[in-house]
């Protein structure tokens, strides 16, 4: 009989197929409609699963499964549930210390602030993933909904440790195919992160805030580095760890491997944080243009009829005519508000006026940051 596993009810059986053809198990299906994974040559190991998440005695094959792959991979329950779920998700973990623990809980207000913080980073990670500009004013639309699509997962005990599932598809492309698919969006975001709070680790470790402004546009803006000084800054907290565990399906960054661990300490990176985050939000002038045209185009996922459905950026595109670049199409991100003004300058074809920064990637042309908007 096997033991009780605590949260085996978390793991999805779909999930738990996935992971072991990920990992090298071959699957043959019984008349039975039974699947049986086998691992290894002659007499190799063996796993039993049901075909659906409704059989009988599902819960004991699971647990069965589970308890197998702890011994092979010789690693916790806790950590081989961990990296099936991560087959459907990228996990981020969080650990807080024992000093603001008291009996395995925590206030509610502090549980409140570490999730809207922890939800302001992921923002900010994925915005810096579609922009790789050093800050912004309002976040990327599709960030921003990147952002709500993850789910708080469950606690867990030690050091008090939260879990944010980032939620990537399966990878259609063979395992043995020499075609590599291409990661989504939602996996570059994590890695971005990963990335990014690596940088600012050994920055920290340094009290070089230099390192983290040079590494931006591979990690993270200033608006995840004021995310995370506010996350460590309340008293007690005294570090942050945090894990990523990156879906198998999906590969593993070289430079990172399955599941960094990274740890924030809250004596000096506060200072260092505040610090590249204030360097990075320094404007670079001799980019700063306004720009004055006539809106080409419009691009909104919303209604622009209900001001209040409108969350986060839209885009226009503008007509601009420029002494020094000639006439070009420049992509303008705008709010709720400026864009219902861009929808009537077009549709009573006037000319809009916005000052920002101007980048070119390519042949793209954009204006980050945009304000004074008329």
């Amino acid at each position: 009989m096997t033991a009780a596993i605590d949260g085996i009810e978390r793991v999805p059986l779909n999930s738990l197929k996935r992971y072991l053809i990920a990992s090298g198990w071959r699957a043959r299906t019984l008349l039975s409609g039974n699947e049986i994974f086998s691992f290894g040559e002659g007499d190799g190991i063996e796993i039993v699963l049901p075909e659906t998440e409704t059989s009988p005695g599902i819960s004991e094959r699971l647990a069965n499964a589970v308890t197998t792959l702890s011994a092979l991979e010789e690693r916790s329950f806790e950590e081989i549930i961990g990296a099936i779920r991560a087959i459907s998700y990228d996990l981020v973990r969080s650990r807080l210390p024992n000093t603001i623990i008291r009996h395995d809980t925590i206030k509610l207000g502090t549980a409140e602030d570490f999730i809207r913080g922890m939800t302001k980073i992921l923002t900010a990670s994925a915005h810096g993933e579609l922009h790789d500009v050093p800050y912004f004013i309002r976040p990327n639309l599709i960030a921003q909904r990147y952002a709500e699509d993850c789910l708080f997962g469950h606690t867990f005990r030690g050091s008090f440790g939260f879990t944010v599932e980032s939620p990537v598809g399966p990878n259609t492309v063979e395992l043995l195919s020499d075609e590599a698919a291409a990661p989504p969006f939602e996996r570059r975001a994590i890695r971005r992160l990963a990335r990014g709070l690596r940088i600012i680790e050994r920055a920290i470790s340094r009290e070089e805030p230099e390192e983290i402004v040079k590494g931006y546009k591979d990690g993270l803006n200033a608006n995840a580095c004021e995310g995370l000084a506010a996350l460590i800054e309340p008293p007690g907290i005294g570090e942050v760890t945090f894990e990523i565990v990156f879906s198998r399906e999906w590969g593993f960054p070289a430079d990172l491997g399955p599941a960094p661990w990274i740890k924030i300490p809250q004596r000096v990176g506060v200072d260092v944080l505040n610090a590249a985050a204030k360097a990075l939000r320094v404007v670079n002038d001799d980019k700063v243009r306004t720009i004055v045209g006539m809106v080409r185009t419009l691009h909104s996922m919303e209604n622009p009829s209900d001001l209040f459905g409108i969350t986060g950026s839209q885009d226009v595109v503008v007509e601009w005519l420029s002494e020094d670049f000639g006439k070009k199409n420049v992509r303008v991100p705008l709010g709720p508000v400026e864009y219902l003004q861009a929808v009537e300058a077009h549709k009573e074809g006037r000319a809009i006026s916005v000052e920002g920064e101007l980048e070119r990637t390519g042949r793209q042309w954009r204006l980050d940051n945009p304000r004074n908007f008329s």
